[in-house]
């Protein structure tokens, strides 16, 4: 008997994937750059896409004029503008009348609704915090995103090339323990490598690198557990290659918590 050989690597979908995130990658960085309306602008779109996304695995119900979704969408909107324009703490107002509307219009999803509602809306007014950090802000949602696409391409290359068990079936069939090592492995070297360009302290930013490497991965998770709870494999197809904009953006926002909370904590303040 001929023993068979290794499976081959497919990366078939890679070419959309590439063509797709650099695409998407230009606008967010020319709007993040900007700042302002332009940063604040980006970020409620694409929050408000995410509810809808988000709506639409917990419900079924992909129509974009819901009632609870068009709830969700004005309260998280005006949360994100109170905090750009005033200040956080207006934002966290804003934020909380919304929760009690969403949650009064979601009726049966009510506790669905509100934890995700929370969940992204929270994640990206942190975003919009961040940013508005001079002169900085532009520079640590620059790393933060590196640092998070690094761990996708590494978990991406070394899953696939080196397979072997798998970090958390029953959740993500799909997930390696190698790709998670790979990708915290990416993310290390891509935190050191920006903290020498920056002139930022390297141990702290590569203990920084791995920690929202690792979270970032958690929100991936934590994505693919609702998905697989309510049987849907894609949030939907608007991005080609990634499949919705909150199978982009989880990772992200598993990154953008845990900085927020060292940043909160004053572990996360950049230093020499």
């Amino acid at each position: 008997m001929i023993a068979s050989g290794p499976r081959p690597v497919r990366f078939g979908d890679l070419g959309l994937r590439v063509v797709s995130g650099l695409v998407l990658a230009a606008i967010a960085f020319a709007n993040v750059w900007a700042g302002g309306a332009w940063a604040t602008g980006l970020v409620a779109l694409a929050l408000v896409l995410m509810l809808w996304e988000y709506r639409r695995v917990v419900t079924g119900d992909g129509r974009a004029f819901a009632p609870a979704l068009v709830v969700a969408a004005v309260a998280s909107t005006v949360a994100l503008v109170a905090t750009t324009g005033w200040s956080a703490g207006h934002g966290l107002v804003w934020l909380a009348a919304g929760t009690f509307a969403v949650a009064l219009a979601a009726g049966r999803q009510a506790a669905w609704m509100t934890a995700g509602f929370l969940y992204m809306t929270l994640a990206m007014g942190a975003l919009l915090v961040i940013r508005a950090k001079e002169p900085e802000g532009v520079f640590l949602i620059l790393w933060m995103v590196l640092v998070v696409v690094a761990t996708d391409v590494g978990a991406y290359f070394v899953g696939r090339a080196v397979g072997g068990a798998k970090l958390w079936p029953a959740v993500s069939p799909g997930k390696t323990r190698s790709g998670a090592i790979g990708g915290l492995a990416a993310a290390a070297v891509t935190g050191l490598l920006f903290a020498l360009a920056m002139d930022w302290n390297p141990i702290r930013i590569g203990f920084l690198s791995v920690g929202i490497s690792v979270c970032g991965q958690a929100g991936d998770l934590l994505e693919s557990a609702v998905k697989r709870r309510f049987g849907i494999k894609d949030a939907s197809a608007l991005i080609p290659g990634h499949g919705g904009v909150m199978d982009r953006l989880d990772g992200i926002m598993g990154g953008v918590w845990f900085f927020a909370i060292c940043d909160a904590l004053g572990v996360g303040v950049i230093g020499s």
